[in-house]
């Protein structure tokens, strides 16, 4: 399927262009040289390694690819995409959702790293949210700061706190000791803001919890979040 709707660079364009049009040829020549791919675990270096996987576990299998979401970050550019095709479907989310961490060095892919995605329900986020749970999944302080407005008012369990260094600290730092996980569940507009619903769990007392992020979003960036229980 066709990608309309996001700006890829054009390598990570093609990927998806080539697996979704069968073409082999295309597919390989975004990658470099020595290129590393990581898939279910297994790591795959250089083209030799890359055209064996690619053959077999997407070729092979007529993988389709539909783009659902992008997030950019200082080190690489993540593509959640929906998912079907031949494979073996035993114990696989249905439908199934992946996210393709993509590292590039000029126009070609040097290294490709592909999860089960952690919005594993592709729930349509707007851009600034998604980059928020991106960067809090993977604890990157600039990105998750970027996401808010200089004046951004965060409120959780009773506390304000002010600012984008001050904001993605406290929610970096509550990630990071709990190990927390999360699974958004739901997107809706109430009252002019974005609600996110989303089930977190990890190492705290009442672990898991379902909460509500309410988003304010103007000019792209995020100005007030309050975070509070699910329905409350």
């Amino acid at each position: 399927m066709a990608n309309n709707q996001f700006q890829l660079p054009k390598s990570v364009e093609t990927h998806f262009q080539a697996t979704n049009t069968s073409d082999p040829v295309a597919f390989l020549s975004t990658f470099s040289e020595d290129a590393v791919v990581i898939d279910a675990g297994k790591e795959y270096r250089g083209k030799a390694a890359i055209k064996a996987w690619s053959d077999r576990d997407y070729f092979g299998d007529h993988l389709r690819l539909e783009v659902t979401n992008a997030v950019q970050d200082a080190l690489e550019i993540v593509v959640t995409a929906k998912c079907d095709g031949e494979y073996d479907k035993t114990g696989l989310p249905d439908p199934l959702y992946l996210d393709f961490h993509f590292t590039l060095d000029g126009d070609k892919i040097t290294r490709l790293r592909n999860v089960l995605s952690s919005n594993s329900r592709a729930v349509p986020l707007p851009q600034p949210i998604a980059a928020f749970y991106h960067a809090s999944d993977v604890y990157d302080d600039a990105l998750l700061a970027g996401c808010f407005a200089t004046d951004a008012v965060l409120a959780d369990e009773g506390m304000e706190y002010h600012g984008p260094e001050a904001v993605s600290g406290h929610i970096l730092e509550a990630n990071r000791d709990a190990k927390v996980t999360t699974e958004i569940t739901g997107c809706t507009e109430k009252n002019g803001d974005t609600v996110v619903t989303a089930t977190l769990s990890g190492s705290f007392e009442g672990s898991p919890v379902p909460l509500d992020f309410h988003f304010t979003v103007e000019n792209g960036k995020i100005n007030a979040l309050n975070i509070v229980l699910a329905g409350a």
